[in-house]
């Protein structure tokens, strides 16, 4: 196994617990707009661009009016967003060995870069959807954080909680590992079998250590 000199985080699900500000957020909007799509619809697919979600969810109609009702209720109530048990000792571990540390996320940068700054979160590169012309688990992300650390995608750890992230990681070389997060990602057993995973961020430090 080639060594790691780089870990990339996703955000939602991994570094934060962000699902409840959007649980409401969606309900929000969607109930403004007078559209019937529960919460778990969308849910399923976090972790693609929100664009792509509304494809598959039958919702690009209201591309424009969703997205402003959605991100702005998300970014309102961002101060109930809560960084993951452990999201701290593991980001200092990483530096502590010495590594680089970024995220790669799906979300505007004008929800995530906020966002950071409110939880004391610090990273060295935050690439998110609007940064790139495909989001996950296209490896355009992957690409342009290699082109900015001078690193090869077997360099860097990704670090997910939800399927299209193993794909994401896949689709760029990069080596994976699973957070498992009390098992509220949704991966078919068949790809969890492929993968190493773990139950909590702490984990992840031990296996760094």
């Amino acid at each position: 196994m080639t060594a790691i000199r780089h870990v990339s985080f996703d955000l939602d699900g991994t570094l934060v617990d962000s699902f409840g500000v959007m649980r409401q957020s969606w309900e929000e909007a969607t109930r403004k707009l007078g559209i019937t799509c529960g919460f778990e619809s969308y849910r399923r697919y976090v972790g693609l661009p929100f664009d792509t979600i509304l494809a598959t969810i039958g919702l690009t109609s209201y591309r424009n009016e969703l997205a402003e009702l959605y991100f702005e209720g998300t970014r309102t109530r961002q101060d109930k967003i809560r960084k993951i048990d452990g999201a701290d000792d593991l980001l200092r571990k990483c530096r502590q060995r010495g590594l680089g540390v970024s995220i790669i996320t799906s979300k505007p940068s004008s929800n995530a870069a906020p966002l950071l700054e409110e939880l004391n979160i610090d990273v060295d590169t935050l690439i998110c959807a609007d940064e790139v012309a495909k989001g996950k688990p296209d490896p355009q992300s992957a690409l342009l954080l290699c082109a900015e650390t001078k690193l090869r995608p077997e360099e860097i750890l990704y670090v997910g909680d939800m399927v299209f992230d193993l794909q994401f990681a896949l689709n760029a070389g990069m080596q994976f590992i699973l957070f498992e997060n009390e098992g509220r990602n949704r991966m078919p057993t068949n790809l969890l079998n492929r993968v190493e995973r773990v139950p909590t961020l702490a984990a992840i430090a031990d296996i760094l250590s």
